[in-house]
Formats: C-alpha cells, sequence, structure tokens
C-alpha cells in the first residue's frame, strides 16, 4: 500500500468519525435550538428520511441502494483517478456517514441550519460531500 492509500483511509476516517460524533452530540444536546452568530446559524436536531433537500423522504431501501451504487463508484475513482483521492475521500467519508444513519436508525441526523429561507438543514458529512465535489469542479475547471 502506498502512500496515497494510507492518506485515503486516513481523510475517511478522521472524518467519518468527526461527523458520527458530532450527529451523537446533537441528539443529545439539542433538545432545544441554539442560535449562533445573532441567529444566522441555527443549531437543531432534525430527522432527516429523505435525501438532500428532503427528496425521496420514506424511500430508504432505494436510498441504500443508490449509496452502495455511489460507493462503489467512488471506490472505481480512487482507484482509477488518484489525482482527486482527497475529493473522493471527503465525499466517501461524508456519504459514509449518512448512510450508517440510515441503517441504524432509519434516518440522518441534521443539525446545521443556516437562516436562509427555503434552506435544508445540514449535517458535517453534508458539508464533507460538498467540499469533495467542489474540489472536482475547481480540479476540472483549472485544469
Amino acid at each position: 500500500m502506498n502512500r496515497e492509500w494510507f492518506f485515503v483511509l486516513g481523510v475517511i476516517i478522521i472524518f467519518l468519525t468527526l461527523d458520527l460524533r458530532t450527529k451523537e452530540w446533537a441528539e443529545k444536546n439539542l433538545n432545544i435550538s441554539k442560535h449562533l452568530f445573532r441567529g444566522k446559524i441555527q443549531l437543531i436536531y432534525v430527522r432527516n428520511y429523505g435525501i438532500a433537500f428532503n427528496r425521496l423522504s420514506g424511500k430508504k431501501n432505494l436510498i441504500l441502494i443508490i449509496n452502495l451504487f455511489l460507493f462503489t463508484y467512488l471506490g472505481y475513482l480512487l482507484y482509477t483517478d488518484i489525482n482527486n483521492y482527497l475529493a473522493y475521500s471527503l465525499i466517501l467519508a461524508g456519504g459514509l456517514g449518512n448512510f450508517i444513519g440510515r441503517i441504524q436508525k432509519g434516518y440522518v441526523i441534521d443539525f446545521i441550519y443556516f437562516n436562509i429561507q427555503g434552506w435544508p438543514v445540514f449535517n458535517i458529512a453534508d458539508f464533507e460531500v460538498l467540499l469533495g465535489i467542489s474540489i472536482v469542479m475547481v480540479r476540472e475547471i483549472i485544469g
């Protein structure tokens, strides 16, 4: 195993752990929402039974099948495109964090809300996926 693969595993373990621990904290401590930065960010406990913007709510098995397909594809990308291993590792860590919640509880714990009308409540895994996708997009644009 070369250095890149140890880095990939390290990124996945660190960011998966961060996500799972923050969800655990939210579940235990956010029975009353907390406001940060003069109400611009709210920490609030929400159970999400769907995916982005609560789409496919209640379709757990379909979501799990989609997740398994995406994990397989990410594994392929990690194997064939080692130049983006950081981005794919972040996406995989975030995806695994939400996948574990769906398997264990039947829902994903979300708890970070930016006080913007129409925006969903997020979790750390969502930010990891977003950051990973952003890195891939920037690399594609820059070349």
